[in-house]
């Protein structure tokens, strides 16, 4: 006796719901991973400042660089993280909902202000008004931390000039507005973290 079996059907390789989920759940790991990467830097800030031994916090010719810099470049990530964000609303479910036209001006816009930040940053690294390489807990702990927030901003911006480029029509990141959505999360951390720094940083 002959058997009809049903024909297997394969799950779709995603639904919006399940990227959406799957988007959320890995940018909290992300940014929780990264908390602890920058609490360190804070932490060594506050325990060497506080310790001070043999007064070798601020080394004699160590200065606070100019904070008119570093407020440029606190500046410049949240336009970033701002562009970013207007650009990703017009590819989720809003007024503008896939308009990738809209969204990939802002991106461009989002990508040119952090390149900007990153060029400042570079250019106090430059001029700093101490050497780093001469030792002490401040000098050591601002190169580490903007050395560190140097770093993720240039995979940030990477990450960036993927979304981008799928920011069309058919493009994964128009296809996918919620992962395109969540990495501007991840933008406005990396602001956060620079204002906190600059506040730090250069009033403390």
């Amino acid at each position: 006796m002959s058997q009809r079996f049903a024909p297997e059907q394969s799950a779709p390789e995603w639904t919006p719901e399940v990227d959406a989920r799957l988007a959320r759940v890995g940018m909290r790991i992300l940014l929780g991973a990264d908390v602890f990467f920058f609490a360190a830097f804070f932490f060594a800030f506050f325990y060497l400042r506080a310790l001070n031994n043999d007064y070798a916090w601020l080394p004699a010719g160590t200065t606070h660089p100019t904070r008119a810099i570093g407020a440029i470049i606190v500046l410049l990530l949240v336009l970033c993280a701002a562009f970013y964000m207007l650009g990703a609303r017009a590819l989720g479910k809003t007024p503008l909902a896939k308009s990738p036209s809209t969204a990939r001006p802002l991106f461009w816009l989002a990508l040119i202000a952090g390149i900007l930040g990153g060029v400042v940053q570079l250019y106090e690294f430059r001029n700093l008004g101490f050497d780093p390489q001469l030792g002490g807990g401040f000098p050591s702990v601002f190169v580490g931390l903007k050395g560190g927030l140097l770093a993720q901003i240039v995979g940030a911006l990477l990450w960036l000039g993927s979304h981008i480029a799928q920011a069309r029509p058919l493009g994964d990141s128009a296809a996918r507005p919620a992962s395109a959505g969540m990495f501007g999360y991840f933008l406005i951390f990396l602001a956060g973290v620079s204002l906190v720094a600059y506040l730090v940083l250069y009033f403390v």
